[in-house]
C-alpha cells in the first residue's frame, strides 16, 4: 500500500512539475514579447462546367486553394488583403457591372457563368480555366509572407500566369513594403546585389550585356521590384513573365541571403 501511494505521489509530483514548467514557458514567452506563428488552415474549392460537343467534351473549371488565417486580431485584416487581391486582380475578378456577392465561391461561379454567356454569343471550342494556389512562405517572429500563384486561360495562344508575394506585420495585419523593411537609401545597394545574383545565375561576367540571347532580358539592367517575400534563408524577389523578359523564358526569381542584406535591412529584420 505504501509503495502504491509513493508511486502515485511521485507521478503526481512529476505531472505537476511538467505543467508548471510548460506554464512558466508560455508566460515567459508572453512577457518577453515572443510572437507565435499565425494559425491558419487551407481552403479549397472546385467548380466545373461540362460542355458536350458533337465530337468532344469540354470542361471549364475554376480551382482555388489558399490559406485562411485565424487567431490573433490581425487575421481578419490579412484575410481581407488576400481576398481583395484574388477578387480584384485575377481572371475571376468580375466586371464593373457585377453587383453580386464577392466571396471566392461566388466569383468562381460567375467566372463559369461568363463562359456560358460567351459560348452563346461566340461558339468556341476551348474551355475556360482558372487555378489559384496559395502558400505560406514565412511565418515567425511577427512576420508573415504569403505567395499567391494563379493561372488562367480564356483563349489565345497560351494561358497567363502570375505570382504575387505578400509580407505582413502579424501584430497589425498591415502589408509591408520595401521601405518598411530596408533602411533609407537601400536602393543602389539592393540593385547591385540583384544584378550580381542574376549574373551568377546566368553565368555572366560583370561586363556582359543582359539584353541579348544569353542575358535574356528586355533591357541591359535588372533592378529590384516590389514583389518580394521573406523566406527561411533571406529575401526573394519574383519577376513574372513579360515583366523583364519574354514569355518563353518564364519567371525570374532572385534569392538573396540575410547575410548579403545585413547592411540594408532594418535591425528588426536582420535575424528573423
Amino acid at each position: 500500500m505504501k509503495q502504491k501511494l509513493s508511486s502515485f505521489c511521485s507521478a503526481s509530483v512529476l505531472t505537476f512539475l511538467i505543467l508548471f514548467v510548460f506554464t512558466a514557458f508560455c508566460v515567459a514567452g508572453e512577457n518577453t514579447g515572443v510572437i507565435q506563428p499565425l494559425a491558419y488552415g487551407v481552403k479549397s474549392l472546385e467548380k466545373i462546367h461540362v460542355e458536350q460537343g458533337k465530337d468532344s467534351v469540354s470542361k471549364s473549371y475554376c480551382r482555388c486553394r489558399y490559406p485562411v488565417f485565424s487567431a490573433g486580431g490581425s487575421a481578419a485584416a490579412i484575410n481581407a488583403a488576400l481576398h481583395g487581391w484574388i477578387a480584384d486582380s485575377t481572371a475571376i475578378a468580375p466586371g464593373k457591372e457585377y453587383t453580386g456577392d464577392r466571396s471566392i465561391e461566388s466569383l468562381a461561379a460567375n467566372f463559369l457563368q461568363d463562359y456560358e454567356k460567351y459560348r452563346k454569343d461566340f461558339p468556341v471550342n476551348w474551355p475556360y480555366e482558372f487555378e489559384l494556389d496559395g502558400s505560406v512562405l514565412f511565418n515567425r517572429s511577427g512576420v508573415l509572407a504569403v505567395g499567391l500563384s494563379c493561372y488562367s486561360f480564356t483563349g489565345g495562344a497560351h494561358g497567363n500566369s502570375h505570382t504575387e508575394y505578400f509580407v505582413f506585420d502579424v501584430r497589425t495585419g498591415r502589408r509591408l513594403g520595401l521601405r518598411d523593411v530596408f533602411i533609407e537609401g537601400f536602393e543602389e545597394t539592393l540593385n547591385k546585389l540583384i544584378d550580381r545574383r542574376f549574373r551568377q545565375m546566368k553565368g555572366l561576367s560583370p561586363e556582359d550585356r543582359l539584353d541579348n540571347a544569353k542575358g535574356t532580358l528586355f533591357e541591359n539592367y535588372i533592378h529590384f521590384n516590389r514583389n518580394f517575400a521573406f523566406t527561411d534563408k533571406g529575401v526573394s524577389f519574383y519577376y513574372n513573365q513579360y515583366e523583364i523578359a519574354a514569355y518563353a523564358y518564364g519567371p525570374t526569381i532572385i534569392d538573396l541571403t540575410y547575410h548579403e542584406l545585413q547592411e540594408i535591412l532594418k535591425q528588426e529584420f536582420r535575424e528573423l
